[in-house]
């Protein structure tokens, strides 16, 4: 087990996220929408609706986001009335980030924020997505910043309670990157090398005693 988490750990060195972040201004006077296209640093970001679903998320045709020069995206679903805020009214509505390379997740800046908003958070296991948090408090400065490491391209923000509701700003992510795999083959080979070595010494100390 401990060889397995040392390779692991020797793995993990070759993707890693880089030192300077990217922050997506998700304000302007774009209107209402079903989804928008942002780029900035070379990282392409498309961000569209979505609604929670227990502990996934889903999409809806009839739903739709609004962007504002002040306040940045809001949302409208179906049935929900026109309030231009992702809430949990009477849809517990969603935003959906979907990035063009794999990014670390920084922080998420939101709107209109007052004492009772708080989200939830949601990340692509790999089945999709997942939530990972319930019932995150909105700082009252409106920044929150992710102390976990979350590295992947499909991200999820959303609102579950009845006095829930907030828009995003900006989302900060910090671009990933990689040791090509011939790069890395040599340093993986060399970590492995290393703790056969150790392990080998331990046990003719263990004879020797």
């Amino acid at each position: 087990m401990k060889f397995f988490s040392a390779g692991l750990a020797a793995l993990l060195l070759f993707t890693a996220p880089a030192e300077a972040s990217t922050v997506f201004d998700l304000r302007d006077k774009g209107g209402w929408s079903n989804s928008f296209d942002f780029s900035e640093d070379g990282i392409g970001l498309s961000v569209f609706t979505g609604r929670q679903d227990g502990s996934n998320v889903t999409t809806n045709a009839n739903d739709w986001l609004y962007q504002s020069n002040g306040n940045g995206l809001g949302m409208y679903s179906h049935g929900n009335g026109k309030n231009k805020e992702i809430d949990g009214k009477n849809a517990n509505e969603a935003v959906q980030f979907l990035f063009d390379t794999a990014v670390q997740l920084v922080s998420i800046t939101f709107g209109k924020v007052d004492g009772n908003d708080d989200f939830d958070f949601y990340f692509d296991d790999g089945s999709g997505l997942t939530e990972q948090q319930d019932d995150i408090d909105i700082p009252n400065g409106g920044k929150f910043s992710f102390a976990d490491l979350w590295i992947g391209t499909l991200f999820g923000i959303g609102a579950d309670g009845q006095h829930d509701n907030f828009t995003i700003k900006k989302i900060e992510v910090a671009a990933v990157t990689a040791v090509p795999l011939p790069a890395a083959f040599p340093l993986f080979g060399a970590a492995l090398l290393g703790i056969g070595y150790m392990a080998r010494r331990r046990r003719t100390r263990a004879k020797q005693q």
